[in-house]
């Protein structure tokens, strides 16, 4: 030893001690617990934001609904398979379509997102 310069280094055995088998252990648990608490915070966001989704596509198809009944108030066609029904209303019933089958999958996944059992 007293020939070892100073930059040297004594290559020491790495044992797994106790104190060190359980501190990686530890770590590891609580790793595993802030993942798991993330993934609850996110799912939170994830559910608030669909269901300010869904209330937002609720009351537009509202508006869809009144602004159809109003085009077809002034119309003397009622049938929508007829050539001499409005343009304005066919696209309307169209677009209150599409948006209630939007509104129907954001559930699905609001459902999903409320059920721990499923992952998302």
């Amino acid at each position: 030893m007293a020939d070892q310069y100073y930059l040297e280094t004594t290559v020491t055995e790495r044992r797994n001690q106790p104190d060190r088998v359980r501190t990686r252990a530890n770590k590891r648990f609580v790793q595993d617990e802030r993942r798991r608490q993330k993934e609850t915070e996110n799912n939170r966001a994830a559910a608030v934001r669909i269901r300010n989704m869904i209330a937002a596509l609720e009351r537009a198809a509202s508006s869809l609904n009144a602004s159809i009944d109003a085009i077809l108030e002034g119309s003397q066609v009622r049938d929508p398979t007829s050539f001499a029904y409005p343009v304005g209303a066919r696209a309307m019933c169209a677009r209150r379509d599409n948006i209630q089958s939007t509104i129907a999958v954001l559930s699905r996944q609001l459902a999903k997102i409320n059920d721990p059992e499923t992952d998302f």
